[in-house]
């Protein structure tokens, strides 16, 4: 992996540990849609790179997983 992850990242990770990676790309991806679309609360700056940083986070799993998107389709 290219890119460090940071202390909050590996987190999160930790939470969905248990999962196998196209899970944990899924959970990752329902986290961030259920805060980004779901809330009715505004997103400040913090909660924006949040969501930002977990986006970056399933990218950076979906990479390892050469077989994700042939499996899944292209997103």
């Amino acid at each position: 992996m290219a890119k460090t992850l940071n202390p909050a990242q590996r987190k999160l990770l930790d939470y969905v540990d248990a999962l196998d990676g196209p899970d944990r790309v899924k959970a990752l991806q329902w986290v961030h849609d259920v805060a980004l679309y779901e809330s009715h609360e505004p997103l400040y700056r913090e909660e924006k790179e949040a969501l930002y940083q977990v986006k970056v986070l399933w990218e950076l799993i979906e990479a390892t997983l050469p077989s994700y998107k042939t499996s899944e389709g292209e997103k």
